[in-house]
Parts: structure tokens; C-alpha cells; sequence
């Protein structure tokens, strides 16, 4: 008797272990995680001062490359750190929840990390092009990168006016 019931007792552990593996199992696990943001103004500074400490240090870097004190390898490596980091501050703003009437501002902001991000990938072009032909002719070159600072400059004006 004792050890029917103790096989009966196992077999229903076992059920229950395995019922419940099989739910955890089934649960989906892509729940995507969402920030919400209580003080938009304040995260978004934080964000437009973290892409500046970037965007200075990075350009630094660039000049320092153009005047021949670091390689271009060396520049091409800080500037894919720039590139992540700027992804990060993107995929931020992605997967938070943003009140409303910061939409625009913020949507702003987003396309002036894009407008950055191409610009970084293009001097990363231009420390390549360097790195193969130290004498090229890059005039070119920093006529582009100058155009894709300003249209970065442009976004994050309109991210300014657009603020509540």
C-alpha cells in the first residue's frame, strides 16, 4: 500500500514538474523592455551632453588623425566605440515610452544621432582612404563630412524647438 501510494505521489511531482517546465517553456520570451521616461526633459539633456562628450572627443581624435599623431587605425577603432555608443543612446530612445508631446523633439534627436552615426562611418571612409594613400586628396572628403555635421545640427535644433 505504501508503495502504491508513494508511486502515485512521484508520478504526480513528476506530472507537475513537467507540466510546469513545459508552461515556463511556452511562455515567450522576446517581451521587449520598455523605459518609461518620467522627466523627458531631463533624459533627453542627459542624452544631447553624452553625444557631445562623443562628438568632442571623437572629433578630436579625427584631428589629431588628419595631423598624423595617432594612426588610422587607431582613429577607425575610437571612432566604431563613437559608432556603438551613439547606437546605444538610439536603441534608448527606441525602447522608451516617451510622453506624447516630446514625440517630436525626441524624434528629432533620433535622426540627429543618425545624421552623427553617418558621419562617423564616413570618417572611418576617409581614415581608410589615408590609411592607403597617405598623400590622397581629401578636400572632397570634409566638404561631405562638414554636410553631415550641419544636417546633425539641423536635427537637434529642430529636437530643441520642439520641445514642450
Amino acid at each position: 500500500m505504501k508503495s502504491k501510494k508513494g508511486i502515485i505521489i512521484t508520478g504526480i511531482v513528476l506530472a507537475a514538474i513537467t507540466a510546469a517546465s513545459f508552461a515556463v517553456w511556452m511562455i515567450p520570451q522576446d517581451i521587449p523592455t520598455r523605459f518609461v521616461i518620467s522627466n523627458p526633459e531631463q533624459d533627453i539633456d542627459a542624452l544631447i551632453e553624452q553625444q557631445k562628450i562623443v562628438s568632442e572627443s571623437t572629433s578630436e581624435e579625427f584631428n589629431k588623425m588628419l595631423n598624423g599623431q595617432i594612426t588610422s587605425d587607431d582613429y577607425v577603432n575610437i571612432a566604431e566605440i563613437s559608432r556603438s555608443q551613439v547606437n546605444s543612446f538610439i536603441i534608448k530612445i527606441l525602447e522608451s515610452e516617451i510622453p506624447t508631446e516630446w514625440n517630436e523633439s525626441y524624434a528629432a534627436f533620433l535622426e540627429h544621432l543618425r545624421s552623427y552615426n553617418s558621419y562617423l562611418a564616413e570618417t572611418v571612409v576617409v581614415a581608410k582612404k589615408l590609411k592607403d594613400n597617405p598623400q590622397s586628396n581629401i578636400t572632397e572628403d570634409i566638404g561631405k563630412l562638414e554636410q553631415y555635421l550641419a544636417r546633425a545640427d539641423e536635427y537637434l535644433s529642430q529636437s530643441n524647438l520642439a520641445r514642450p
